[in-house]
This record gives structure tokens, C-alpha cells and sequence, in this order.
């Protein structure tokens, strides 16, 4: 709960204002008031301060903020309560007061409008009243077990530095998921994509206008982060080369592979085609030289032949 209080002069209109019917609030507490509507409210508090003409802010407006988390507990009685308290602490027993509930915004709140004139024609001093309004919504919340403004801020205060720390140590570990799974030598952000979910990171495109992808965001332990801002070696254009040359060396390997395949059964093959050559080395030496048939020679070499083999046998008879 928190509380802000102020000396004003326009007394009519802030009755007006906290009656007012679309607020959707009610009148839930008031003191020495025995009308219940604005103009005739407003009368009784002018009749009490007849006998002072000098005193101008002849009114006082506090303003009660109940806390989100607050809200479904407290119903109109206890709403009350909290108004009597204020006026209990602030020692508004002899001034005139109103307190009306304002459930138009999103969180729940009280307006007190009091007479600075008490009835007994005394005014209410206000130095300070606002760090007083402030003080005592703080006991009143210790009192009633309900959230305190002041610790709340000074968590806040703090929160930043917690802010980054949990967030530092998301961009660590979402890192070292990053590489562990580059490790893995994926070949497509799909490959990359279920590495990092299987790691509790979430890999999502961002995309413009137009459905084109233009970068990466690493989401986890409630943090995200541009893929840039986790290392350059995770933005989308460099990951994109990354996955490329991966199937590339993929592919040379392979090429490798079946190169190798191929010098084996060359080997092979030459190796049979030297065991055919030495056996053609053990054949006779009339089958080793084919000299006697050889159907490339010409007519007349033949025929020289056939003519020496005459002249042989011939000398020989």
C-alpha cells in the first residue's frame, strides 16, 4: 500500500471527483457527515469553516494505492478499516472526512477527502503531510499484513543488478550450448535448431516484412538474445557458411573414399595383369615368339621367306 496526501483549495470539485458514479466506487467510511451526497457533503464542510477566512487550502486530499497482489483479499470493510486508521493516525477525530473507493483504472484505490477544519475551529497543520501520508500507509501495511511500498522499491532498487547477472549467466550457458553443438558438425540450421532445443535453448527466425529471414534468437532461463550476441560464430549468414562447408568436407571425404576404392581395384587389376605376363614367360619359345605368324607383315616379306627357305633346302640337296 502507498499513500500521497496534499492541502487544496477546490474542495467542491474533489468531492465531485470522488463520489463521482463512474469511478465505479462507493462511499465506504466518513466522519461528523450526515448527507451523502456531493453538493450537500460539500455544505456541511463549508459550515465548519465559516468562522476561519484566512486559511486558503481549506481541505485535504489523500490518495490510498492498494497493491495489485493485494486487491482480492480486502473487501469494502476492511477498505474501511484502513481509512479509519488513516484518520486515526493523522488525528482527524474532530474534522469532517469522506473515503470512497475508485475501481475505474486497473489497480484498486481510496480517496479521502477531509476537512482541514475541525469542528472545534482549529486548523490541521499539513508540513510534511504527504512523507506522513507515506509513513503511515507503511505501519498500516504491517499491521494488516499487506504489501509495503517502500520495501517493494527498495527491491526494485536492486533488481537491475539481479537483472543482469541472471541474465549474463543465460548468455553463458547458451553459449556453451552453441558450441557443443557446432561440435557436432550439423549440415542445416534444422540439424543446429534440434541440437540447441535438445540443450533447453530455442533457436526462432527473425523475419521481416517480406518472410525473409535476416537473423537468429537464442531464447532460455527466460532471457533471449540476438545469435550475434552470443558470438559472431553464431550469426545467421556465418552459421549459413558453416553448414556449407561442413557438406563440403562431407562430400570431399566421401570423393576420397571411393578415390581409394578406385586405386584398390587398379591395383588389383594390375596386379593380375603382371602375374598374366610372367606366366606368358614360362610358355616354349616357339609360342614365346610369334614371329612365325604375325598377320601385320607385308606380302613380300613373306615371300622373301618362303624364297630363303628354297635357297636353304636347295643347297642342302
Amino acid at each position: 500500500m502507498i499513500a500521497k496526501a496534499k492541502a487544496i483549495a477546490h474542495g467542491s470539485r474533489a468531492i465531485e471527483y470522488a463520489m463521482r458514479e463512474s469511478k465505479k466506487g462507493d462511499l465506504i467510511a466518513s466522519n461528523l457527515i450526515q448527507d451523502e451526497t456531493p453538493d450537500k457533503i460539500y455544505q456541511e464542510f463549508v459550515e465548519a469553516q465559516k468562522y476561519n477566512s484566512r486559511c486558503k487550502n481549506k481541505f485535504i486530499r489523500i490518495e490510498i494505492g492498494i497493491a495489485p497482489q493485494d486487491e482480492a483479499k480486502l473487501t469494502d470493510k476492511e477498505l474501511s478499516k484502513i481509512c479509519w486508521e488513516f484518520s486515526r493516525k493523522f488525528g482527524f477525530g474532530n474534522h469532517q472526512w469522506i473515503a470512497c473507493t475508485h475501481r475505474d483504472t486497473d489497480n484498486l484505490h481510496l480517496h479521502m477527502i477531509v476537512n482541514r477544519m475541525s469542528i472545534d475551529n482549529k486548523v490541521y497543520q499539513t508540513d510534511f503531510i504527504s512523507k506522513r501520508a507515506g509513513k503511515i500507509a507503511e505501519e498500516i501495511s504491517r499491521q494488516m499484513g499487506l504489501t509495503i511500498a517502500n520495501e517493494v522499491q527498495r527491491k526494485e532498487k536492486y533488481r537491475p543488478d539481479v537483472m543482469f547477472f541472471e541474465r549474463m549467466m543465460a548468455r553463458t550457458r547458451m553459449e556453451q550450448a552453441a558450441i557443443a553443438v557446432l561440435k557436432t558438425r550439423p549440415k542445416s540450421l534444422k540439424d543446429f535448431t534440434n541440437g540447441m532445443q535438445k540443450r533447453g535453448v530455442t533457436v526462432t527466425e527473425a523475419k521481416n516484412k517480406k518472410g525473409n529471414t535476416y537473423g537468429l534468437r537464442f531464447s532460455g532461463d527466460d532471457q533471449t538474445f540476438k545469435a550475434s550476441q552470443i558470438g559472431k560464430e553464431f550469426g545467421y549468414r556465418t552459421l549459413l557458411n558453416t553448414f556449407s562447408e561442413n557438406r563440403r568436407e562431407e562430400y570431399q571425404a566421401m570423393h576420397q573414399e571411393n578415390n581409394q576404392s578406385v586405386d584398390l581395384g587398379a591395383a588389383i587389376a594390375g596386379g593380375v595383369l603382371a602375374g598374366i605376363g610372367s606366366i606368358g614367360s614360362m610358355l616354349p619359345l616357339d609360342c614365346a615368339n610369334p614371329d612365325d605368324y604375325n598377320p601385320s607383315l607385308s606380302e613380300e616379306e613373306k615371300r622373301k621367306r618362303k624364297l630363303k627357305k628354297k635357297r636353304r633346302y636347295g643347297r642342302q640337296f
